[in-house]
């Protein structure tokens, strides 16, 4: 009788400290996918770093790494860039609220541009880290965001803000769904990545989703009304 040997194989990513934000993030999305396979996953803190290790049958890994790699990319794109801007852009001329908003905008204007270019960087791993991977090996990315940091005024306000906001909704592509405070894509998946900003919310999810028309099903909250009515006029539809 022949015997089937299976081969295991450990996907491993890790960050410096226990920023719980991006690697719980990482976590919910691959324990969530793959909750099917005999696998086992796992987020632990390791001496001063925090670690998410997945082990599962080596044929199954290809599939979990490519996953892996799409969600990295999109916390280095969300996460690490709005930090990035956080740091480097006082705007004191703006609230809180209108800061929050305009520095999630300039994190959706290139949102898939940067995705693209991380994951490019990124693939085929089988251990990745995080910190390692921002630092060493996207300093061209950082490059342009310090372009975008210089470019935008000291004093930016108000008025200056809604601009940028009028002009990054024009040019939004497909649609989004809004129902009882969560936002779905076009195939009806929930969005989450307004999660990786710090403040999970509708507006921000919005803002990275970069649609061209939302629709709004049941009762909305004030805040979006207000944000879809004033941004997307007729394109934001209240069913």
């Amino acid at each position: 009788m022949r015997h089937t040997i299976i081969v295991m194989e450990e996907i491993t990513i890790t960050q410096n400290g226990f920023d719980s934000l991006y690697m719980s993030y990482l976590y919910g999305k691959v324990k969530e996918r793959f909750s099917f396979l005999p696998a086992t996953c796992d987020l632990q803190r390791k001496g001063d770093h925090a670690c998410l290790q997945f082990t599962a049958d080596s044929a199954y890994c290809p599939y979990v790494r490519k996953f892996a790699e799409e969600h990295i990319s999109d916390v280095i794109a969300i996460g690490y860039k709005y930090a990035y801007f956080d740091r480097r852009l006082p705007l004191p001329m703006l609230t809180k609220p209108q800061r929050r908003v305009l520095l999630t905008a300039l994190v959706a204007a290139d949102y898939h541009e940067d995705k693209a270019f991380i994951a490019k960087r990124i693939r085929g791993f089988s251990q990745y880290c995080l910190d390692g991977v921002f630092h060493f090996r996207l300093q061209e990315l950082k490059k342009r965001w310090d372009g975008i940091v210089d470019y935008i005024p000291t004093d930016m306000g108000e008025s200056a803000t809604e601009g940028f906001l009028e002009f990054l909704v024009e040019d939004g592509v497909g649609k989004l769904y809004v129902k009882s405070g969560n936002v779905y894509d076009a195939d009806y998946h929930p969005l989450k990545r307004s999660l990786l900003t710090g403040v999970e919310s509708v507006v921000g999810e919005i803002i990275l989703g970069g649609a061209e028309r939302v629709y709004c099903f049941g009762e909305t909250d004030e805040e979006t009304r207000a944000f879809l009515k004033k941004y997307y006029g007729k394109k934001g539809i209240f069913c």
